[in-house]
């Protein structure tokens, strides 16, 4: 089996596989807010069968 596939345990978190998905900026917030296309996407990442993901990148506004 190829290590790519094995457990692993990082300070403390145990991870199924040591595949990760990285952060993808979709540009999909409307108006700044995560909407239910986000959830969907974030569900699907989940269910990937990855070990771990990293959601989407923020930005910051003066406005808040």
């Amino acid at each position: 089996m190829s290590t790519l596939f094995s457990p692993i345990e990082l300070r403390g978190l145990n991870l199924a596989n040591r595949v990760m998905v990285s952060p993808m900026c979709q540009y999909s917030a409307d108006d700044g807010s995560a909407n239910d296309w986000h959830f969907t996407h974030i569900n699907m990442l989940a269910l990937s069968g990855a070990g771990m993901f990293c959601i989407e990148a923020t930005h910051v506004e003066d406005i808040g």
